[in-house]
């Protein structure tokens, strides 16, 4: 095969655009919402996404904002409600009135993972928060909450909310392997097959 022949067939792809390549949708908060709400993820940000549906049309995508943030953290300023906050956390404001879809993973390793995804309709001036607890005792729990401010004094608490709710059995949820081969404790396949997850 001629150089040229090899430099236009590696030349194709690039030309025909991207969608060979994987295309991943970002959460973008709105531009111009005069009275938005607001709304905090806390723990695993490198796996959660945030959807809103607008006249039947979801849009949205993952919180994080390109591929080598494992974790990301962006702080914009909402009460933190007495919680010592200092990592992994995604602040953002929301449009309200829209249906929206809050999906929260944890991963383990051995392809170990379990998810929550929950559904609310957020009001203009609200804060909201989705905490997800570690799946490494089997379980992983996530606790939807209000922040709302305290009524004698400037402090700001946690009200659990009540106005959400969840695509499949609550709260929480049972780990499971996405590569049922790891249920084997015995089973250690090369890394190279598993790049970027704890195969141990």
């Amino acid at each position: 095969m001629s150089i040229r022949i090899l430099f236009c067939l590696l030349l194709l792809p690039m030309l025909a655009g991207c969608q060979y390549l994987p295309h991943t949708n970002y959460f973008v908060a709105p531009d111009n919402e005069s009275n938005p709400a607001w709304i905090r993820i806390v723990n695993f940000t490198q796996h959660a996404a945030i959807y809103q549906s607008v006249n039947g049309v979801k849009t949205g995508g993952v919180v994080r904002t390109g591929l080598l943030p494992f974790t990301h953290t962006q702080d914009i300023g909402m009460p933190k409600a007495g919680q010592n906050l200092t990592w992994d956390y995604y602040e953002s404001t929301i449009r309200p009135g829209l249906e929206t879809s809050v999906y929260t993973s944890w991963e383990g390793s051995r392809t170990r993972t379990c998810f929550v995804t929950t559904k609310f309709t957020p009001e203009a001036g609200r804060y909201y928060q989705f905490l997800l607890t570690s799946g490494s005792s089997g379980t992983c729990t996530l606790y939807p909450t209000l922040i709302e401010r305290d009524k004698e004094s400037a402090g700001w608490h946690l009200v659990p909310n009540k106005n959400v709710t969840y695509e499949y059995d609550g709260p929480t949820a049972k780990t499971f392997y996405t590569n049922s081969k790891f249920e084997d404790s015995n089973y250690q396949p090369p890394p190279e097959l598993y790049p970027g997850t704890d195969v141990r």
